[in-house]
């Protein structure tokens, strides 16, 4: 039996990073930034009620501006090789029949919501991953396991939004690279360009994306081809400069 591990480590988002994560959720924006074709202050000024969620703070037009204009000139100048340097070494797994729950409560609320879900985690055959927001919780889990044990562990007035049938692709990177802007990017347009919507992305040296449940297998294969690629296309000597 394969014990489940949770991850109980605070996700709340900076400015850039939630500005990229609602960018790179509206393929018709994404284009429009890439393309230098948009209007940032009023763009930003349409999306600071959403930045202000995920960063859990305020945040001004300035900054997000700022954030606007860095992200449209990295899209813009994104290559292949350090996104082909990340995924070497990488590893790649899915699973099917995922659940992704947002629950709402107070913030010193959710430390013990966090340990509650936590205390489930040696009975489950399937990871929980947990992101936490400034008075939110995503829960990715199993959906069967969810259903049958987390679900009655859980108040019912917690929580907020249940979306059911969905799959989770995760890619584990080597201890040895390091993440940057562009690897999220790149993953986005990959998966864009062949019809695929990320509905969530989490970025780190596990890094979680969540697609709905056709599209699971279809970015399997996509990124396996993209990892096959890179250990031709590089040579060893590469990943160690």
């Amino acid at each position: 039996m394969v014990l489940s591990t949770v991850d109980l480590s605070s996700r709340n988002l900076s400015v850039p990073a939630a500005v990229a994560s609602i960018v790179t959720h509206n393929p018709a924006v994404y284009e429009c930034l890439k393309q230098k074709i948009v209007n940032y202050h009023a763009l930003a000024a349409n999306i600071k009620p959403e930045v202000e969620k995920q960063v859990g703070k305020p945040a001004s037009i300035n900054t997000i501006v700022v954030a606007l204009t860095r992200f449209s000139d990295t899209i813009t100048k994104v290559g292949k090789p350090k996104p082909l340097l990340i995924l070497r070494e990488a590893r790649i797994t899915l699973a099917s029949d995922v659940v992704d729950v947002t629950i709402k409560s107070k913030k010193f609320e959710l430390f013990q919501i966090v340990k509650r879900i936590a205390d489930l985690s040696s009975s489950l055959n399937e990871p929980i991953h947990l992101f936490q927001l400034s008075n939110s919780i995503k829960l990715i889990a199993d959906e069967r396991e969810y259903n049958s044990l987390i679900h009655s562990s859980l108040d019912k007035i917690l929580i907020a939004r249940e979306t059911a049938r969905l799959s989770r692709l995760a890619i584990h990177l080597s201890a040895e690279v390091e993440t940057t802007p562009e690897f999220g990017f790149f993953l986005t347009e990959l998966l864009y360009r062949h019809g695929i919507k990320l509905r969530h992305t989490y970025i780190g040296e596990e890094t979680i994306l969540i697609l709905g449940r056709d599209d699971g297998p279809k970015a399997y294969e996509i990124l396996r081809q993209e990892i096959d690629r890179s250990r031709t296309a590089l040579p060893k000597e590469k990943i160690k400069a």
